[in-house]
């Protein structure tokens, strides 16, 4: 049986993470073959032999997305294995224990982080997607999914350099979206909400779980398998009507007033009626 994204590659970068690895695998279930790119070799190959073993084509590509001649060579390693890029969901960013511990308020905030997340979370996409783009336009096709996040849109006490990187991937997928929308390139961002690391060594503190997970309107915190589902949509031609939009998949995170909690904690006390 014939599958939607059959004869289609599919570049997957921060595919060693969860989230990642989690888009490739939907990817691949859909027919696609997939270049599975990771600065950790080991995590990116990991991802590799599982999809091998389930009968995928598959491709491990080690990349600092961040450096041009990193990401040049991985275009061309892509190139010279499948013969063609159709899509790319660029997931990866820096996100380890040194980015979340020194990524704070801007007051604080230390120049060497801040660059860091701009190198990674916002030069590495766009790096990605000028080096995918020649091939995408000799193809006339393409679709462009760039992780950006709820704090794009909502301030926080902390994570002021992560929150900027991914409101500038936004702005990148409406110019995308623009400048080769008639050449046939789609390019889109999603909005994720929190997801829970499942295999960290340093998991997010349970409380802090809680909090975030209370303003969720889904009755389950959110999986890697639910970006996963967005990412394989927006890559497929179901799609073909969405392109320079931040797509939300957030769990409803963003939906309701930041009085949420203490109002139902409030109507748990108060009659209704009595409000």
């Amino acid at each position: 049986m014939q599958k939607p994204l059959d004869g289609r590659v599919a570049i997957v970068t921060g595919g060693g993470g969860e989230i990642g690895g989690a888009s490739a695998r939907a990817l691949a279930a859909m027919g696609a073959r997939i270049a599975v790119v990771d600065l950790n070799s080991e995590a990116a190959a990991l991802v590799v032999d599982a999809l091998r073993r389930d009968g995928h084509e598959a491709l491990a590509i080690a990349c600092d997305v961040a450096d041009e001649s990193s990401v040049r060579a991985m275009v061309e390693q892509t190139l010279a294995s499948f013969g063609r890029i159709d899509a790319m969901y660029a997931a990866a960013a820096a996100l380890g224990q040194e980015m979340q511990q020194r990524d704070l308020d801007v007051a604080t905030m230390d120049i060497e982080i801040w660059d860091r997340a701009m190198a990674v979370n916002l030069r590495g996409p766009m790096l990605c997607t000028k080096h995918i783009l020649p091939t995408m336009l000799e193809q006339g096709s393409g679709s462009i999914i760039y992780a950006s996040s709820g704090l794009a849109f909502q301030g926080e006490i902390s994570r002021s350099a992560y929150s900027a990187s991914k409101i500038g991937l936004i702005a990148l997928a409406r110019s995308v979206a623009t400048q080769y929308g008639r050449k046939g390139i789609r390019a889109n961002a999603i909005q994720t909400g929190f997801v829970p690391p499942i295999h960290s060594k340093k998991p997010t503190l349970p409380a802090v779980q809680e909090i975030l997970g209370q303003q969720n309107l889904i009755p389950h915190i959110l999986r890697p398998e639910n970006i996963a589902d967005v990412v394989a949509f927006l890559v497929s031609d179901a799609s073909v009507a969405i392109t320079g939009q931040a797509v939300v998949a957030d769990g409803g995170f963003s939906a309701h007033t930041p009085t949420m909690k203490d109002m139902l904690a409030l109507l748990e006390k108060t009659h209704r009626s009595e409000i």
